[in-house]
């Protein structure tokens, strides 16, 4: 194979890859709850997880809490339908707003990362994220700020 056609092919594979990523991210876009605080607590319906697609009940992954009493938004990751964990969205680093990659939060300013349970996969933090104590019942979760 002549290096032209090479290149040609690699380029068109990558940019299937690339395609393929971009759509899939697409299907499942980020959902944002907009949370009030009481007693110190944020109540999300566990019914913000479920996504309804041509009759079919699926849970997302994550979804993003937004409060007035916060600075930063928190997102809660669904585990299981009993088990959830609450990270504020602040690198420990130098205070900037995380952006959540599916399991990996991304911190814009340095590149630090944190998976989903808010330990460092990769530096210059040195400090895992806030975690807020998660309780639930039935319908709810509860996300204990304070």
């Amino acid at each position: 194979m002549e290096r032209k056609d090479f290149l040609k092919l690699c380029g068109g594979s990558c940019l299937g890859l690339i395609g393929i990523s971009v759509f899939t991210e697409s299907c499942s876009p980020t959902h944002y709850v907009q949370a009030v605080v009481n007693n110190n607590t944020i109540q999300v319906a566990k019914a913000e997880f479920i996504v309804l697609k041509n009759d079919t009940s699926n849970f997302r992954k994550y979804l993003i809490v937004k409060t007035d009493k916060l600075d930063f938004p928190i997102v809660v990751y669904r585990n299981s339908d009993t088990s959830y964990t609450a990270l504020l969205m602040m690198c420990t680093h130098q205070g900037v707003e995380l952006s959540v990659n599916g399991d990996i939060l991304t911190c814009s300013a340095h590149n630090s990362e944190f998976n989903n349970k808010g330990e460092i996969i990769q530096g210059p933090a040195d400090q895992r994220l806030r975690l807020f104590p998660v309780t639930t019942d039935e319908k709810n979760i509860y996300l204990q700020l304070f």
